[in-house]
């Protein structure tokens, strides 16, 4: 359970710093961007959630 919750929070934390990188290099919103920016919120969230199942098992 918490690595569920663990991992839902470093979801939204990390898409929403990638947006606002993103936004900062005046890159334009399209479906590439927005798929970018879920893979690499997804993979961080999963790595995120094997740490804590990895620390507190």
């Amino acid at each position: 359970m918490p690595s569920l919750i663990v991992s839902t929070i470093a979801y939204f934390v990390t898409a929403f710093f990638i947006k606002r990188q993103l936004d900062e290099m005046d890159i334009p919103k399209s479906t590439t961007r927005s798929v970018c920016i879920f893979v690499a919120a997804a993979a961080l969230s999963y790595v995120a959630a094997a740490a804590v199942e990895w620390a507190f098992p």
